[in-house]
């Protein structure tokens, strides 16, 4: 019998970094959109200032809450594992996976990845179980040890060097160039590069959404 627990200093560094990429994923397609605002000539008035004032108040309340409920999550998580099945317990309920009911085993990689246990689809509803380990916690390395035993565990990078080193690239010229071409389609039409900065903003958002 295994238990593992992800402590709280984890749950906290985890719960931390999970806000930040959230706050960060909203705020940064509106600072896109008002920088080539901007070089459309259009001038923001007060009372824009004032719903934007609001809207970043909003997303930094909503991080903060989206913190404090991850953090009391992932310091709630247990998980027990025997010879027969991986049980888990969190804040809200527990479940438990038969070591006959699991199809596949994958180990996310970096230091806010972890294992994760998917169950076959229940036969009455379709519903597919899963069971997080998050990387950090105290008996993860026996853990993994004891699921390598069950089935080949599937590695699965988040997103290669290549992939990270292109989206960063995306990301600073949209900020960086991107105004300076948008004057050409200014002198051009006023509603084509409003609709290219619409375009930016909903790439933008894929982006970060992907990150």
């Amino acid at each position: 019998m295994i238990r593992y627990r992800l402590g709280d200093a984890e749950a906290t560094r985890r719960a931390r970094w999970a806000a930040v990429v959230r706050a960060f994923s909203s705020l940064a397609p509106i600072a896109l959109a008002i920088i080539l605002l901007h070089r459309l000539g259009w001038a923001p008035t007060l009372a824009f200032w004032g719903v934007a004032a609001v809207l970043v108040a909003l997303v930094v309340t909503r991080a903060n809450l989206g913190y404090a409920s991850t953090r009391r999550k992932l310091r709630s998580l247990a998980v027990t594992l025997s010879d027969e099945d991986i049980h888990v317990e969190n804040a809200r309920d527990g479940y438990s996976i038969a070591r006959a009911d699991v199809a596949r085993i994958v180990e996310v990689d970096g230091s806010l990845g972890g294992l994760r246990v998917e169950s076959v689809p229940d036969a009455r509803s379709g519903v597919v179980f899963e069971a997080h380990v998050p990387r950090g916690g105290d008996g993860y390395t026996d853990v993994r040890r004891a699921l390598e035993s069950w089935r080949t565990i599937e590695r699965r990078g988040r997103r290669g060097p290549a992939m990270r080193v292109a989206m960063g690239v995306a990301v600073v010229g949209a900020i960086f160039f991107v105004p300076f071409l948008l004057e050409d389609f200014v002198a051009r039409s006023k509603l084509v590069a409003a609709a290219l900065v619409a375009g930016m903003w909903l790439v933008m958002r894929v982006v970060m959404r992907g990150r």
